[in-house]
């Protein structure tokens, strides 16, 4: 791509559109978090004291691509 833009190496990433990133190469894991970006948008409408709710998803599920639908009918 530097051949088309002008770039800087900045680094690894730390935010990414509002999303916190962290890296661990050794272990091969990544996460990402955006809490920062939630709690923006809701200071923003004036929400930040909001009563918080269960997700649907329980804490701890595993996400994998083995997990994505392979055929147009599973979408």
């Amino acid at each position: 791509m530097s051949s088309k833009f002008d770039m800087k190496d900045l680094g690894a990433a730390n935010y990414i559109s509002g999303m916190e990133i962290k890296i661990d190469q050794a272990k091969r894991k990544l996460w990402l978090n955006q809490r920062k970006y939630f709690e923006t948008i809701l200071q923003r409408f004036n929400m930040q004291d909001s009563k918080l709710v269960k997700v649907h998803i329980p804490v701890g599920v595993r996400l994998s691509t083995k997990q994505c639908p392979k055929t147009q009918e599973e979408e």
